[in-house]
Order: C-alpha cells, then structure tokens, then sequence
C-alpha cells in the first residue's frame, strides 16, 4: 500500500478513535488519505489530520472499493455489522472493539507489541487487539512468566472508570457530580446507575467483558492454560484503568528484587517502586506497576494503572506502521 493507503476509522470522533488518529499522526504512519467514520457513539461533525479540518462521514457513506485499510474503535454491535462488509470487500482491518467479528475468512488474531506479534507474518487480512483489562494484565504475566514464575491461576479486579463508556462516560460524571453537589435531580445514563461518589459492579447477567479478557490473554499467551478470572468494579474517576492482578504460583519463586526487575525490564511496563498513582499513568505508553507482593504460599500481587485508550492507539499506531512499512499486506 505505502503511499497509496487509503485508511478509514471508524468511530474517529470517538475516545478511542482519537487516539488512534493521533497515534498514527503522530507517528508519521504512511498514510495517502483518512477517511474519518462516524460511530453511533461519536460526536461532532469535523476532526483534525494533519493539519487540517476533515469531514466525517457515515458507515454508509464509505465507498469500501476505495478503502485499503480500516481501524474499527466502535461499540461492539456496530462492529459486528461493519467488519464482515469490510473483509468481504478485501480490505484490512483492525478491530479494537472485541467483536471478534470473523466475517470471510479465518478469525483475527489478538496481537499486542511486545508479547504476540508473531501472527502479523501470515494474518489473514488484519489483526484485532485486546481491551483494556486484557492489554494491562497481559505484559505482567508476560514477564512474570519470562522471569521463570510458574503460574497456576489468575485473578484480576478491575477497576474501570468512566472513560469506559466513551466520551459519554466523563461528561456524564461531571455533570453528575455538579448536580449531587448541587442537589439537582440528573440521568444515570451511560451508567446503570450514576457513577458519582458511587462505586458499581458489571450488570447482572453481563459475562461478555470478562470472557472477552479470558479470551484476548489466552491468545495472547497461549502457553498460560490456567484458569483466569476478571471481576469489574467501576470508580467514580473520569479515566484510566487499575488492575489489582493476583497470581497463584507453585515451585520456587524468584527473589524480590529479581521478580522487581522482569517487571522493570519489561519494554510494556514500568516499576514504581513508591506506588502506583493512576493520574502519573495517563497519556503513559506504559502500564505503571508496583514492586510485587507475595503471600507465604507464594500468591504474587501486582497493583497496575494505565491509561488503555492512548496505549491502544498507539500500539494500533505502531502496528499499522510495521505493517506498511514492511509491506505485510
């Protein structure tokens, strides 16, 4: 494609959708022309690119025989319709919104730099990446079981934030915290129920999430055939993630300042040996990590934060380059 590509996004004046627009501005990626799709979700009627004002335009509108390339950031049931349409016209795609969408062809595999790539060599006809608990947990395992941690189990708690939800999400809790505060009467939409000063856990019944992070890790590491298991919290703050990631172990385990290093060393994560403060993590490329903790049974706990829609934005970013640049399509 090189300097031909013509690359959609869909859902462009999504959260998401803006990350990946200035991930791939911002790293230069060769790209002739961005045709900027509107999700159900998004808002507004121009974005920016490259120094200019382009106009958005709907699903519909797209004329798929003019599209090389196309990055999906939209809900999930938007994606499922438009991934099948896209693949059967030929066009590569990466979906970053789970769907999982097949469409012709063989399912996308779930890459993530640093820890799987090695499907970018015979993919067929794109790549998906995982969500935001998945992209946080995965390079802990990673280097945990890089640094020799026989791993038995995982359990993760995730604590999900408004920025969950979109550019909906935030906007919503502050208007809910004005209106707590002013005593004023407010919808509890995006959430099930209102999020300010209030803590929620996942809707009864809505096991999607959770597979979906079961799911993208097993991909992702498919040598860890373990159980592994996500509980979500959400937390009245506006974005990011914090995973509280526990790690049942069995044999030896490293010394501490060795378990400490592998995840310092890790290229996906970065030590603080303080402790983790989810605000440092925002506009970070990198999940942010305490110095793990172990139980005398050998339990491992890692508290991680991490802002995902700029990680997976850029990490789409960086991805769509490699795949340019070496001609992979």
């Amino acid at each position: 494609m090189g300097d031909t590509c013509t690359a959609a996004v869909y859902g462009a004046t999504g959260a998401l959708g803006k990350e990946v627009r200035v991930g791939l501005e911002g790293l230069d990626v060769d790209i002739a022309a961005l045709v900027s799709v509107a999700g159900v979700r998004s808002a507004g009627e121009v974005v920016p690119w490259r120094g200019s004002r382009r106009a958005v335009v709907g699903p519909r509108e797209v004329d798929l025989a003019t599209i090389d390339l196309a990055i999906v950031a939209t809900p999930r049931d938007v994606a499922r319709e438009e991934i099948p349409r896209l693949r059967e016209r030929g066009v590569f795609v990466v979906d970053l919104s789970g769907a999982r969408a097949t469409g012709p062809g063989d399912p996308l595999p779930v890459l993530w730099p640093h820890v799987a790539t090695d499907a970018l060599e015979h993919h067929p006809g794109g790549f998906a990446m995982p969500g935001a608990a998945a992209s946080t947990v995965a390079p802990i395992l990673h280097a945990l079981v890089q640094a020799g941690v026989e791993i038995t189990g995982v359990d993760a708690v995730e604590l999900a934030t408004a920025g969950d939800f979109g550019r909906a999400g935030p906007e919503a809790l502050s208007k809910q915290t004005v209106g707590l505060l002013g005593y004023k009467v407010f919808e509890p939409d995006p959430f099930r129920e209102a999020l300010a000063f209030n803590v929620l856990d996942a809707a009864p019944g809505d096991d999607a999430h959770a597979e979906r992070f079961i799911d993208e890790l097993h991909e992702l590491l498919p040598a860890l055939t373990v159980p592994l298991r996500l509980t979500t919290i959400f937390v009245p703050a506006f974005a990011g993630i914090a995973v509280i990631c526990t790690v049942r172990t069995a044999g030896e385990l490293p010394s501490d300042d060795a378990l400490a290093k592998a995840l310092d060393g890790h290229p996906d994560l970065e030590l603080v040996p303080e402790g983790v403060v989810l605000r440092d993590a925002m506009d970070s490329d990198a999940v942010h990590v305490s110095p793990p903790r172990r139980d005398p049974d050998g339990t491992l706990r890692v508290v991680a934060v991490a802002d995902p829609l700029h990680r997976i934005g850029q990490r789409a970013a960086i991805l769509v380059k490699h795949i340019l640049d070496e001609e992979l399509w």
